[in-house]
């Protein structure tokens, strides 16, 4: 396991002949420095450093700070940073010189898309140079705010899409518009819950977009959460992920018990889901079984989650048939439902797809999905709108008293 840390490099500001040096206060520690890395590295002793900078980034005072030596090549690195020459070639023997695990990268300045692009690609290098278990830690504070912003969003790109786990265990800004508050101490300050509100958007973005909550349940395996909000969620997402539509209605049923405890959890980001799932709650709580299940259906099409959509919408069917037919018996003994299937006033294969020659009903399309028949498999788009269709045509049947 690694410790690494990315920063960007600025142009600095002279103060009478000399970079501007900063009080740097972490945990109660002051380090006085030029740079905030240099302070980073001295409290929390990395690895590997990336210093990311522009061809005019003080190069020069950085290769002093982290140990460099070499008089002729400190002054030729000012020569070459005041006319805007210097290039990775010429950063080797920063490199090499400086302390162990030092990593200097030119980026360009951001002027247009095609420089953006570019150094996105360069943080991407740089991602290729975290492993498994390695700890991550980003500095956003010098240099351009689109190099600040890029480093972010880098590190949640990488995060995502590589196979690697490792984990990113602080943001730091220095916080110099407060020293003047602050008896002249710039505080660093850990950022690092704008990344994990991050998550938590996608987590809740996952939710009502397709009405996936395993990106919710990872997160509370991320984060300490009280166990009874962690398996309120698991239950809910296990029994959506079976299209127990049994179990989704017996949450809804018990799910005002269940809101006061996510309400009233520690986590102030776990109370902000309250109304998403109180939201969710409201549109499911039909008195009706058939009203429920109905609803359900569409909230899967809204979901794009079109196959538990064709799933609910069958079962919603039958049961109203059951509910107006017969009304004495168990809905939810399977012979009776079979019983109401059959009957001559049963309209679950009576509504037609209008479309062309092709009169698909939806227990042809349901089974082609339930038993993965093969002879469906060029028309998963029409599928998609004849749904729309179904659940539209059906609306009228559910009104019925």
């Amino acid at each position: 396991m690694a410790k690494i840390l990315i920063s960007s490099l600025g142009t600095g500001r002279k103060a009478e002949g000399s970079y501007s040096k900063a009080q740097y206060e972490l945990n109660e520690k002051i380090y006085e420095t030029t740079f905030i890395a240099d302070a980073l590295n001295k409290h929390l002793d990395f690895d590997k450093i990336f210093l990311v900078g522009t061809k005019k980034s003080i190069w020069d005072e950085a290769y002093m700070a982290f140990g460099g030596e070499d008089e002729n090549y400190l002054e030729k690195l000012y020569e070459k940073k005041e006319s805007g020459g210097i290039d990775e070639l010429f950063l080797e023997k920063f490199k090499n010189t400086t302390s162990s695990g030092l990593e200097p990268i030119i980026v360009k300045y951001g002027l247009n898309n095609e420089e953006l692009w570019d150094n996105f690609s360069e943080f991407l290098n740089i991602a290729k140079n975290i492993e498994d278990e390695d700890e991550l830690y980003l500095d956003i504070t010098h240099s351009f705010r689109s190099l600040a912003l890029m480093s972010f969003v880098m590190a949640q790109f990488a995060h995502t899409i590589s196979n690697k786990n490792f984990k990113i265990k602080g943001v730091f800004y220095g916080m110099f518009e407060y020293q003047g508050e602050n008896n002249g101490i710039t505080p660093i300050v850990d950022i690092k819950i704008l990344l994990e509100i991050q998550e938590w958007i996608k987590a809740i973005d996952a939710i009502k977009n397709y009405s996936d909550f395993n990106p919710l349940v990872k997160l509370f395996d991320e984060n300490k959460i009280e166990e009874d909000v962690k398996k309120t969620f698991i239950n809910l997402n296990n029994t959506i992920s079976l299209v127990n539509i049994a179990s989704i209605r017996q949450f809804i049923n018990t799910a005002s018990k269940k809101i006061r405890t996510i309400e009233n959890s520690e986590n102030k980001i776990i109370k902000l889901l309250a109304p998403e799932i109180l939201s969710l709650v409201n549109r499911l709580n039909k008195e009706k079984i058939s009203d429920f299940q109905y609803e359900l259906a569409l909230w899967f099409y809204d979901n794009n989650n079109y196959a538990l959509s064709y799933m609910a919408l069958g079962e919603a069917i039958i049961t109203k048939t059951c509910e107006l037919k017969l009304p004495n018996d168990d809905f939810g003994d399977k012979d009776i439902r079979e019983k109401a299937k059959k009957r001559i006033d049963h309209p679950y294969d009576k509504y037609y797809w209008q479309g062309g020659d092709n009169k698909d009903t939806i227990s042809e399309i349901r089974n082609n999905i339930a038993h993965q028949i093969n002879n469906r498999k060029d028309k998963v788009n029409q599928d998609i709108d004849k749904l729309k269709f179904f659940l539209d045509k059906f609306k009228s049947y559910f009104k019925k008293q």
